[in-house]
């Protein structure tokens, strides 16, 4: 072998030409051929380098790898494949990390014609690369690595080691005269196919890695490149962390090094300046002089030209450094051009962006709009299959004790729907938050009227249908029970299947004709499909509801394709004189799709979720509609439940309001309603009303079985609380004159009302103690264990709310008493700490406050006072509830809810 008479290493390098690194004459023998990266990557090297790896091991396994050109044989150990008679020169590692020095030792210890080990392998331990380094050393063999792709030789089309080239080497290490040497194994291949379509190929490529310790490293590269007849140019990818770049450049700036080839130089990695800890490539650490803008200086200093710019191309006959890779190939040709030399065969194409894929929901500025253009085969079929597809799409799991829509905030304790506080959420109205629960966003403004009158529909309900309920309360069942009693006879009836199937089709036809908001004209043959598989001659039957949602369609100028869609077989269908089938689940379908359209391509919500909207939206009116406490004397009831369609457009929490109260809300009473009913969306799915949703799921019921399942999961302990609140104020104002419990000056002492309720509660606690400390009775709605621990405590909910409600003027007199009660249960010495009012009493003292004089004036009772609290929450944990659902048959697996037999207990 030539050498240099004086070498400019204190250390061996046992090559003189980057021509010897790898050639086809060398024999391979691969570590842990078997394992999961060297199975796919192993035959690819060897079919394109001409079957050089003549055996394989897999430590205690004989067999063989199959490749297209004949299969390698696998043997248990190296001394195993030495015994056979097999030759190698090279060992390639892809032993897990703790085994690769052993793995090392065996290679040198066992065969002394080895020259060069490469070690695929990352996060090789320092000290086993310090290991690894001495005994190489020391037995003369090269070592490329470790955490790196290996080396390429596109002149004799082989390659060791890792995948550069990737599956097709052939296609992108194209012979030439470019030496390329990377920090990054991927972006050695990156580099290489953009030099091939600008004009140049490659010599040799070395993956270098970035651990600690790199063995095959910039100063012996560049001497090898020197030394090879074959390259003109050397690139080079460096990252933060080690002095190796330092040291080459030092060297060859010494006239007895003798390099005088250019360097194209880019150096990353700048962000990682002031990390303590491995970040990507395990030796890719920095912060002592050898960081990102340090190396820039470095070879900045060393070229005497400032970094690369495309606009003015200016470059030294040493070279230049670029700021990233995308200009490489420009750097190359205009260091070419300084030292008169010229590419190395014809460009193959450009490096413009060319996008195969767009966004066409975001509007981008002119200057980056960028044209589509066809991707190539097989690519070109595959985009149209993917663009088929919209919406989210969930990972399926276990979801017993998960959920992507709701949780408690660690941090304030407060419960979040999709990442908002329901502190924020009660400041919106129950048709937005319902929309939210499914969108995830909240509603545009042009669709809360459309919202509205939806639900304001469904409603609509025969008058017979509440026998059942009238039975339920006759046998003093709560109201959960009740309501689950209608919503459970809703099963999957015709009008949520059909709309089901209608929401279906009008997604599937926007994508399978390619149609998006930029579309003006709809192509002939989505016409023919249209008029085969949803028109037909048969007149419908007309109904003043169809009608309604005709206009309802036609009239909305939203920009959306869905609409647009609908708007356009509506006219068709006008034009050819025919019908749509199923016109009233057809409409109701595209307002479903139209709605929510943007959510779904915007990703945040899964196609599934707009397909089932309308069921969403028909259940959550039902749960209202079916609610109403003392219907003879509510009028309100009456008309927003029969079959008239001239009371749609009012707000849906208005009318939800009507329905329990019986009356017409002023604009403080509907603010009140609406806070109370956001406070009470969620507390997190792990609340007996979101298990039992998500367990209804879990056993694959119909979406109002689900709903059933959250109904049943409530009662007195979980959302009922009000029973016993309502049960307590009115006992403690029993004989009081309060006119108007919304009025400051109603004259009563409530802090003596207060102080006496303290000390009768704490003769009642002290007694019964004295006979069994276990049955003592709380008062309602104070404390909670969430919250306990400090000396005055507060639930944050009830804080926020009646704050809010403070500035706006609103009183309540039996909310005050409940905060005055704690301070006195604490004054007394009943209590060790001051209680919070926490927000069930919230729910307990609005609705005694807005039915109160209905009460005094006996139109309505004890026990509906009571049923009005509990059926409050219930309105707005529906809410939460519906995004528990949907949540649920997005991500959960069939009876994923199930306790696992090792987890229960048999108590006896």
């Amino acid at each position: 072998m030539r050498r240099l008479k004086t070498r400019p290493f204190p250390y061996y390098v046992g090559l003189h030409s980057l021509e010897e690194l790898v050639t086809r004459e060398h024999r391979v023998c691969v570590m842990n051929i078997l394992g999961s990266e060297s199975r796919k990557v192993t035959p690819v090297s060897h079919e394109y380098s001409g079957g050089n790896i003549v055996a394989g091991v897999q430590y205690g396994r004989r067999g063989a790898l199959e490749t297209k050109i004949g299969s390698i044989p696998v043997y248990r150990s190296i001394r195993e494949v030495m015994d056979k008679g097999i030759a190698f020169d090279m060992g390639v590692v892809y032993i897990p990390p703790q085994g690769v020095c052993k793995a090392v030792s065996e290679l040198v210890t066992h065969n002394e014609a080895l020259k060069r080990i490469v070690i695929v392998t990352e996060k090789v331990p320092a000290r086993d690369s310090r290991n690894i380094r001495a005994l190489c050393q020391e037995a003369g063999v090269d070592v490329i690595g470790a955490n790196c792709l290996g080396m390429a030789n596109a002149w004799d089309r082989v390659r060791i080691g890792g995948s550069l080239g990737g599956d097709h080497p052939e296609e992108t290490l194209v012979k030439g005269s470019i030496a390329i040497h990377s920090n990054s194994g991927n972006f050695t291949t990156t580099m290489a196919e953009y030099l091939r379509t600008a004009g140049f190929g490659i010599s040799t490529a070395v993956s270098s890695g970035k651990d600690v310790y790199i063995h095959f490293a910039l100063p012996e590269f560049l001497y090898a490149a020197q030394n090879d007849p074959r390259t003109k140019a050397v690139v080079i990818y460096v990252e933060p962390g080690g002095y190796y770049e330092k040291m080459a450049l030092d060297w060859i700036k010494d006239r007895t090094f003798g390099f005088t080839k250019p360097i194209i130089a880019c150096v990353t990695g700048r962000w990682k300046k002031n990390i303590t800890r491995a970040c990507g490539h395990a030796g890719a650490l920095s912060g002592s002089g050898d960081d990102a803008e340090s190396k820039e200086r470095w070879f900045d200093e060393y070229f005497g030209v400032d970094v690369f710019d495309p606009k003015t191309c200016k470059v030294s006959k040493r070279g230049v450094r670029v700021s990233s890779i995308q200009y490489i190939p420009d750097a190359v040709r205009a260091v070419f051009e300084k030292i008169d030399e010229k590419p190395d065969f014809a460009t193959t194409g450009d490096l413009s962006l060319k996008l195969w894929l767009s966004d066409t929901f975001v509007k981008l500025p002119p200057a980056l709009e960028l044209p589509v253009v066809q991707a190539p085969s097989p690519y070109d079929h595959q985009i149209v299959e993917v663009n088929k597809q919209v919406g989210a799409h969930y990972l399926r799991q276990n979801m017993a004790d998960k959920s992507g829509a709701s949780r408690m905030s660690p941090e304030t304790q407060i419960s979040e729907l999709h990442g908002q506080s329901v502190l924020d959420l009660s400041l919106h109205t129950l048709e937005e938050n319902l929309y939210f629960s499914l969108a995830k966003v909240m509603p545009e403004k042009a669709d809360i009227p459309t919202l509205n009158l939806i639900l304001n529909l469904f409603m609509k309900i025969d008058e017979r249908r509440m026998e059942l309920i009238d039975v339920g309360r006759a046998n003093g069942c709560l109201p959960n029970a009740c309501l689950a009693s209608q919503i459970a006879l809703v099963g999957d009836k015709d009008l949520l299947a059909k709309s089901r199937e209608h929401s279906r089709f009008i997604i599937d036809l926007i994508r399978e004709f390619g149609l998006d908001e930029h579309t003006r004209a709809f192509p002939p043959e989505m016409d023919a499909y249209v008029e085969k598989n949803l028109l037909r001659l048969e007149p419908s039957r007309k109904t003043d509801v169809s009608d309604l949602l005709f206009r309802e369609v036609k009239k909305s100028r939203k920009s959306c394709v869905a609409l647009k869609v609908c708007q356009h077989i509506i006219g068709l269908a006008e034009k050819r004189g025919l019908e749509i089938r199923d016109t009233y689940e057809f409409l109701l379908a595209t307002i479903a799709v139209c709605v929510l359209w943007n959510p779904m391509l915007e990703k945040r919500i899964s196609r599934q979720v707009v397909e089932d909207a309308v069921t969403y939206f028909y259940l959550m009116s039902r749960v209202v509609a079916y609610s109403v406490v003392n219907r003879e004397h509510n009028p309100h009831w009456k008309k927003l439940v029969d079959q008239k369609l001239s009371n749609l457009n009012h707000s849906f929490t208005e009318n939800a309001f009507k329905v329990l109260f019986g009356h017409v809300p002023g604009d403080l009473e509907l603010l009140e309603f609406q806070t109370v009913l956001g406070l009470t969306l969620t507390n997190g799915p792990g609340t007996l009303s979101s298990k039992g949703a998500k367990e209804s799921v879990s056993a694959r019921n119909d979406i109002s079985m689900a709903f059933v399942g959250f109904l049943a999961n409530t009662g007195r302990a979980h959302g009922g609380n009000g029973y016993e609140a309502i049960e307590f104020l009115l006992e403690q104002f029993r004989g009081v004159e309060l006119a108007d419990p919304g009025d400051p000056a109603h004259g009563l002492d409530l802090k003596g009302m207060a102080n006496r309720a303290a000390r009768a509660y704490g003769t009642y606690k002290k007694q019964a103690q004295e006979v069994d400390s276990g049955a003592v009775k709380p008062i309602p709605c104070i404390n909670h264990p969430v919250f306990r621990g400090n000396k005055i405590n507060v639930d944050p909910r009830e804080q926020f709310v009646s704050g809010m409600l403070a500035e706006k003027g609103v009183y309540n007199a039996f909310w005050e008493f409940y905060r005055l009660l704690v301070k006195e249960l604490y004054a007394e010495g009943v209590t060790k700490n001051v209680f919070c009012v926490n927000v069930d009493a919230v729910l307990a003292v609005i609705t005694l406050k807005l039915v109160w004089k209905d009460y005094q004036a006996g139109r309505i009772t004890h026990r509906q006072v009571q049923e009005l609290a509990f059926t409050l929450f219930l309105f707005g944990r529906t809410v939460g509830a519906t995004a528990e659902i949907a949540d649920h048959r997005d991500r959960g697996l069939d009876m994923d809810c199930r306790t696992p037999e090792q987890d229960l207990t048999y108590v006896l």
